[in-house]
């Protein structure tokens, strides 16, 4: 038997790097373990932190927009850092089990956003392994929490809660 806490570590570990803070009397600091960003507080320019959203389809720091928050957790899964290319495909991380293959649906890329990075992980992981229109009605479900869907055919960028594209 093995035990992979492999989609939820970061999350778990960036609230718990939080608590520390928190204990510590930290009242401002961004947390990123790659993919994973907690905000604490406001910006030390004051207000919201702005947290740029990767373009899954071009070089890394190249972003579709900024998003504005605070004292949220903000979490990425996507195909576009982490995959491997053999003859000519790439297979990304994120597997279906029920194929033991990557989930082939029309994601790009899903960022999450709430109050919890372990929440986030969780979340990202299962909306993505629902493509958009099921991954949309999944985050839909959950109170609290926002997603931005990015689809492969590069047409559409979803931010659901606002209700709007970005």
């Amino acid at each position: 038997m093995e035990l992979d806490l492999g989609g939820i570590a970061k999350g778990y570990i960036a609230d718990e790097v939080e608590k520390v803070f928190k204990e510590n009397g930290v009242t401002t600091a961004i947390i990123d373990l790659g993919g994973n960003i907690l905000l604490e507080g406001d910006s030390p320019k004051g207000g919201d932190w702005k947290v740029g959203i990767q373009d899954p389809f071009s070089p890394r720091n190249t972003i579709l927009g900024k998003l504005p928050a605070r004292n949220k957790s903000i979490v990425t899964s996507g195909i576009y850092e982490r995959y491997l290319e053999v003859d000519g495909k790439k297979y990304h991380h994120l597997f279906d089990p029920k194929t033991g293959y990557p989930f082939d649906n029309d994601i790009a890329g899903v960022t999450i956003i709430s109050t919890k990075s372990i929440t986030g992980d969780g979340l990202s992981s299962a909306a993505f392994s629902k493509g958009i229109t099921e991954g949309l009605k999944f985050i839909e479900s959950h109170q609290g929490v926002e997603a931005i869907f990015v689809s492969k055919e590069k047409k559409s960028v979803y931010h659901f809660r606002l209700k709007r594209k970005i």
